[in-house]
């Protein structure tokens, strides 16, 4: 079984490398109807109605990352084992953001944390 070091993973929106990343997340979620009826046999059924996606990611703020605009859409490219051979895994979408927020405090860096939405399919595949 395969281990891949988090440090090794790339974010890009719109082509550009999201710099000094220090971590990030991507959530998946589907929605459910419950379709129980009479007959069914003492446990609830379900099915899948809509699937949706987010996600965040936290960096050491550099000022490039201000390009990065609240309500804009990019194309998100999230590369978990990096971004160094053409057989990498990489999962995409377009995502819009939905919130930037900048901090700082006297004993440490700058930093950002960015919240995004997806919009439409979430894409898993190989590079090619």
């Amino acid at each position: 079984m395969s281990c891949f070091a988090g440090k090794n993973g790339v974010i890009t929106a719109d082509g550009s490398a999201i710099a000094q990343l220090t971590s990030y997340t991507i959530n998946e979620n589907a929605d459910t109807s419950e379709c129980t009826h009479f007959d069914s046999a003492d446990y609830r059924s379900y099915r899948t109605t809509f699937k949706s996606w987010d996600g965040s990611c936290d960096l050491v703020w550099d000022r490039q990352d201000g390009d990065l605009v609240v309500g804009n859409e990019y194309a998100l490219i999230v590369y978990p084992e990096g971004n160094d051979t053409s057989t990498d895994w990489k999962i995409s979408g377009t995502i819009i953001i939905t919130s930037f927020e900048i901090s700082a405090a006297t004993e440490d860096n700058v930093t950002a944390s960015c919240s995004f939405q997806g919009n439409g399919v979430l894409a898993r595949a190989e590079e090619v």
